[in-house]
């Protein structure tokens, strides 16, 4: 009996209701014969020019919402799966048929309610039910029907003849996204000779497992994986038109997404992932002690302790052309301001710091009470999104050790990239948790990376200060000049060997204006400290 012929059967799943579309789909995966309406739904879906029967191992469903993606598509796949294959188990072995749902409990309860009341629904079915818990069904022909929120814990281990991800692209766990952790965490499962990996989703952004088959496989033929793509009103012809007319009214972008299944081209990942793991230095202390010799600076992200938001502080320095990051902390609410403020600033003594920088919105507070504490908070200039984009490139090119922790990692990676009217990128959360860990690596990257810009930038500075006075961004200014021409490179590269003529002219340069000063009588005490 094949899938359509038991779904349609009277005695076991009695629904006639399918959409021509859900019905090609269906008999595709298991390489049924397709009708001339459904030869031109397959290639108007697949755009695949050809249609060759047969049975798929893997297949990636890309629909709109309201498809009838759960109810018509994973439920009736899972029980067929479950009720009417020879999965030819070893003896003791436990076939399983796994659907994963998004985190949320909520969800993953919504469709093993399709799974139990289609079960119910059949006078031969139900009489297959031995045990139901409020996730599992056990069927007397020894096979075991699972329906879970994305966990990769409970699918390790698992002998599974059809995991089945549904909605995978919105699978996330403490705001990260975790579909290819889960998918890759069943795959070793997939262990029978017809075994299935069904992944259904509407999409969402241009990253993730679905987006990579869409990529990889959509249009192509192949072997591998068979990609699916289709609209509400394709897929679900009843679906309301007045319901899709307000939608795409009210948000043409989330329209296209939702019910169209497009991916949205506005929207990716600030940071490739892979860029971040290397930045992760596993061979050193998650922080790192104050050194002799080193000039640190500290980027801070001050919250009021009452919402959602971390007070975050790091603290990092410029060594050998790389950008350390040695200790980032933060503390998650509730707490009070002032003692985090003051804890903050026992800290950054520490490392001989005495002017911390953090962004404008914590208004008179923070810099009232870090002067409380002997520290001088100064207001950075750009906003966290032109921090996050600025950090890009030094992350892109290698210069940035990380401490190996978690919390950062996961925000790092988490971070969205979006292209707002006028062209201009912002970048946020995908999922609105929160990101103070990121905020204060990435202002104190664009610090540390001014410290380390091409001199001649920073001359006028130098001549300012020295006419005008100096400010406090002269002071920095000064400093990482200062800084920077007393290093001494080893091994000179062409490059360096440039770098050093460059150096060598700045200091002359410096030597006059001291002259000058001299016989003025304005000596700049603390100079290149």
């Amino acid at each position: 009996m094949n899938i359509i012929e038991f779904i349609e059967s009277p005695a076991l799943l009695n629904d006639r209701t399918l959409s021509p579309a859900q019905k090609m789909v269906l008999k595709s995966i298991y390489g049924l014969a397709l009708t001339a309406e459904e030869l031109t739904l397959f290639k108007q879906t697949t755009a695949l020019e050809v249609y060759q029967p047969r049975e798929w191992s893997e297949c990636t469903m890309i629909l709109g919402r309201r498809a009838g993606k759960s109810d018509k598509l994973a439920s009736s796949i899972a029980i067929y799966e479950a009720v009417a294959r020879d999965h030819k188990a070893s003896k003791g072995e436990m076939p399983v048929v796994m659907i994963v749902a998004s985190e949320l409990e909520r969800q993953s309860r919504i469709v093993f309610r399709y799974v139990l009341k289609k079960l119910e629904a059949s006078p031969v079915l139900r009489k297959m039910i031995r045990r139901q818990t409020s996730t599992e069904i056990e069927l007397t022909n020894g096979v075991l029907i699972q329906v879970y929120p994305a966990n990769m814990a409970r699918i390790r281990g698992a002998s599974l003849a059809c995991f089945i991800g549904d909605e995978a692209a919105w699978w996330k766990s403490e705001g990260k996204s975790i579909d290819k952790d889960v998918i890759d965490a069943a795959r070793p499962g997939l262990s029978f000779e017809h075994s299935k990996l069904i992944k259904i989703s509407t999409p969402y952004w241009q990253r993730g497992e679905i987006w990579s088959d869409f990529k990889e496989y959509y249009g192509k033929a192949n072997d591998h994986v068979l990609v699916f793509r289709g609209s509400t009103e394709l897929f679900n012809p009843s679906f309301s038109k007045r319901k899709l007319e307000a939608a795409k009214a009210r948000d043409v972008v989330a329209y296209e997404t939702e019910f169209l299944a497009h991916f949205r081209t506005g929207l990716s990942g600030m940071y490739d992932p892979m860029t971040i793991d290397k930045a992760v230095n596993l061979d050193r202390p998650m922080e790192l002690e104050w050194r002799e010799g080193l000039k640190y600076a500290a980027f801070v992200d001050v919250a009021g302790g009452g919402g959602k938001d971390s007070y975050a502080v790091a603290i990092g320095h410029l060594e050998d052309s790389r950008i350390v990051i040695d200790v980032v902390r933060s503390r998650a609410p509730k707490f009070n301001p002032e003692d985090e403020t003051r804890l903050a600033a026992e800290l950054l003594k520490k490392y001989r710091i005495k002017t911390v920088r953090g962004d404008k919105f914590s208004g008179d507070f923070a810099l009232h009470v870090f002067a409380k504490n002997e520290i001088t908070y100064e207001r950075a200039e750009k906003p966290k999104s032109a921090l996050y984009l600025e950090a890009e490139g030094s992350f892109n090119t290698g210069v940035v050790d990380l401490p190996n922790r978690a919390v950062l990692i996961e925000q790092l990676k988490s971070l969205v990239r979006k292209v707002r009217a006028g062209g201009r990128d912002s970048v946020d959360t995908d999922s609105g948790q929160p990101e103070d860990e990121a905020n204060v690596v990435a202002g104190l990257i664009e610090l540390l990376s001014t410290r380390g810009c091409a001199y001649f930038h920073l001359l006028p500075t130098i001549v300012r200060s020295s006419i005008y006075g100096e400010s406090s961004e002269d002071r920095m200014a000064r400093e990482s000049i200062g800084w920077l021409l007393d290093k001494k490179p080893a091994a000179l590269t062409e490059e360096d060997a440039l770098i050093a003529e460059i150096e060598k002219e700045e200091k002359e340069i410096l030597a006059e204006l001291e002259k000058e000063k001299k016989s003025e009588g304005h000596i700049s005490h603390g100079w290149g400290k």
